[in-house]
């Protein structure tokens, strides 16, 4: 095997495809004598991995990626992202109008797959970061909002990113892509993205006691403008005249004395302009209408301060 073979192999997590060693430079003999030797094993048909190489999750993923010519995709592409919550599965797609299977893989079919829908990570063919987040969020859509928000929130995807995507592979028809596509309406208002389950949390619970006619419409990643020109985003807000914030308060994020005092210099600087701000953990979270019933009468209260 010549060097630029040997990189190859190298660069796929010890595994090679016939059809890269003839198109690579080796014979049809040679092939023949390396799928005979000790030195390699075959893992699917035509796909064969050197014997020694480290036999890992992305080395699985390669070979079913080799062996129908496909790329990784869904939860498998989700995982090479690093995306939250994500349980790594042996997933792949393929063109439509091709039939395969593979013993402990998901085959998917697709009929729209461009290339700025293709990426590679760890030297593995992989769905772009975006049309991973869609085609996640449309196969397991309690997933959705968490890995919405993660990319929005780190700024590894713009929004528009995301709506161009799934506008150009189409929403009729497709199980799911009208509710991505409202999620993604959603989140357009806003200027700031969270990547908090316990601020995700309570952004439902509010827009339910909202949707219940117990509590007034709530305005997440409020913006407000400090006497000094600086800006504030309280989690939960009810802008003027109410003029209630809600925070979210999670131990993982505040266990040390600067986090949990910087919170409080911020909640200072939110009282020092008129506002009212309120911390809510994630035990508050556990009796969601006990959690609207309070946050109701702290509204009211204030109201009737301001009245």
């Amino acid at each position: 095997m010549n060097d630029a073979l040997d990189g190859l192999v190298a660069s796929q997590h010890g595994l090679i495809a016939r059809y890269q060693a003839l198109s690579g430079g080796l014979s049809a003999g040679q092939w023949g004598w390396l799928a005979k030797s000790d030195d390699w094993k075959r893992v699917y048909a035509g796909v064969f991995r050197r014997v020694g190489a480290p036999q890992t999750w992305e080395q699985a993923l390669m070979a079913g990626c080799l062996a129908v010519d496909g790329i990784a995709s869904h939860r498998a592409a989700a995982t090479l992202w690093g995306l939250p919550q994500i349980e790594p599965r042996l997933e792949i797609i393929i063109p439509e109008k091709r039939r395969a299977t593979l013993n402990g893989f998901e085959v998917h079919r697709t009929s729209f797959l461009q290339p700025v829908d293709r990426s590679r990570r760890s030297g593995i063919p992989v769905t772009s970061l975006a049309r991973t987040v869609i085609d996640v969020s449309l196969e397991v859509p309690r997933l959705g909002p968490v890995i919405v928000n993660h990319v929005l929130a780190t700024r590894r995807v713009p929004l528009e990113l995301l709506f161009n995507r799934l506008k150009a592979q189409g929403t009729q028809g497709r199980s799911g892509a009208a509710s991505l596509m409202e999620m993604l309406e959603e989140r357009r208002g806003r200027k700031r993205h969270v990547d908090s389950e316990l601020q995700r949390r309570f952004e439902e619970i509010a827009l339910g006691g909202y949707r219940a006619g117990l509590l007034p419409e709530p305005f997440f990643e409020y913006p407000v403008q400090l006497s000094d020109g600086r800006w504030r985003y309280p989690d939960v807000a009810y802008p003027p005249p109410v003029m209630v914030g809600f925070e979210a308060h999670s131990y993982e994020h505040h266990s040390t004395l600067e986090a949990f005092a910087s919170d409080v210099e911020r909640n200072l600087e939110l009282f020092g302009e008129g506002w009212t701000i309120v911390p809510i953990t994630g035990v508050q979270l556990r009796d969601p209408p006990r959690l609207v019933a309070v946050m109701a009468r702290i509204i009211a209260a204030a109201g009737a301060r301001r009245g």
